[in-house]
């Protein structure tokens, strides 16, 4: 979207503790390209982080301004924080100081930022200084209550603590509901959990888009017989999806196929998913800035998901690749459009169909040129950018412009 009219266009301003390089996290990713595309589309955006940002982490974003705590260390008392006794308990709990809240605003007031949007899980205390004028915008992505109850295994003690996290968080976020004039989630069952378990009703879904230049297809030669998944592997529906593969699914696959490969990549791997390199045909390999090649020199990428929610960032890079995919049920939900994309339930049902994807060398071709074609028409970013504008609208309260600021 082009913005011919300058009233349309809006000036904002993201906020994260930092910007990480390589981009590890979903907030990472969604955060970058969401400034990017925002910035394509006409409006003045700027970052502000507690952290200095590695050049690499903003290049090609198109700020106007970044804006960093470390440098200045300095904040203006330009209004109270208005904090209610258990926004205040949650702020303490989080650890973020009175001092980084008046940064915020003080940021805010500079950039002249019509809105805040705080993007992430312990930043919704950054709204706690912004005038009632501007427009408080949580950028959540996913639902964190429904994250952490979808971990839960009631007979695997382990999970357990999953279901105090999930009240804990579901308290926090009924403490700052009042703060929040609207709520960024990527899907429709993002939405309704969040207007069921804490009563927010202005939720705007804005599934994630993919960067389909960066995110190619190849020239790559596939190896026979493998399989690739890729992601953080400290962060619980990962390991989980990983788990169900490898205990599940794998045995049956490699008791078909003896020389079949698991190929894993990801960051920050822990003994729960390092307990599977070098058997029966697994490799991990940890912390690879760019996974493009070597997702491209396998076969098929498989997401076997068995907890967690929102859209998976890796689905799209998955697409965007030309990657012939298998997934289960959860990691389509969501999604825009008909994807190609093949879903499973059952550990029978997914190695009969990795088998057969595996003896078809055109039926793969043509998912991978199809499942592209999908993604490329459905999940840009542009279209991220256009709900946005959209929804920032219909939240303009005395001044005619609202900028945006994100926090993690």
């Amino acid at each position: 979207m082009s913005l011919e009219n300058s009233t349309d266009a809006n000036r904002i301003l993201f906020v994260k503790e930092r910007m990480a390089w390589p981009r590890s996290s979903g907030h990472d990713v969604h955060t970058f390209y969401m400034m990017q595309a925002l910035a394509q589309s006409g409006h003045s955006v700027a970052l502000a982080t507690f952290d200095a940002s590695p050049a690499d982490a903003t290049a090609n974003g198109g700020l106007e301004a970044e804006f960093c705590f470390r440098d200045t260390n300095q904040y203006v008392n330009l209004t109270p924080i208005l904090l209610t006794k258990w926004q205040e308990k949650f702020r303490s709990y989080w650890g973020i100081s009175h001092e980084r809240i008046q940064w915020v605003a003080s940021v805010a007031k500079e950039f002249r930022a019509d809105a805040v949007v705080v993007s992430g899980l312990n930043v919704l205390p950054y709204l706690g200084a912004l005038p009632a004028e501007t427009t408080k915008i949580w950028y959540a992505a996913d639902e964190w209550v429904w994250h952490h109850w979808s971990q839960l295994r009631v007979l695997q003690k382990s999970t357990w603590h999953e279901a105090k996290d999930g009240i804990l968080k579901g308290m926090y976020e009924r403490a700052y509901r009042p703060l929040i004039d609207r709520n960024w989630v990527v899907s429709k069952a993002d939405a309704k959990a969040f207007l069921w378990l804490i009563g927010c009703r202005n939720n705007d879904v804005i599934p994630n888009g993919v960067d389909a230049d960066y995110y190619a297809p190849g020239d790559e030669t596939p190896t026979e017989n493998s399989c690739v998944f890729w992601g953080r592997l400290d962060f619980g529906p990962n390991i989980q999806a990983v788990e169900w593969f490898c205990n599940r699914v794998w045995p049956k696959v490699r008791a078909q196929v003896p020389d079949a490969k698991f190929n894993i990549y990801g960051f920050q791997p822990g003994a729960e998913v390092m307990r599977f390199h070098g058997k029966n045909g697994v490799s991990v390999t940890a912390d690879l800035p760019d996974i493009r090649t070597v997702v491209r020199s396998n076969a098929v990428v498989v997401l076997p998901f068995v907890s967690g929610g929102g859209i998976k960032n890796k689905l799209l890079e998955a697409a965007a690749m030309g990657m012939p995919t298998i997934a289960t049920p959860r990691v389509v939900e969501g999604l825009n459009g008909q994807p190609p994309i093949s879903a499973y339930r059952t550990p029978s049902e997914w190695a009969i169909a990795l088998v057969e994807l595996w003896q078809n060398t055109a039926k793969r071709e043509q998912l991978g040129r199809d499942v592209r074609s999908w993604v490329v028409e459905h999940h840009t970013w542009s279209a991220c950018a256009d709900i946005v504008t959209a929804g920032i609208r219909k939240s303009y309260k005395s001044q005619p412009k609202v900028n945006v600021l994100a926090v993690r």
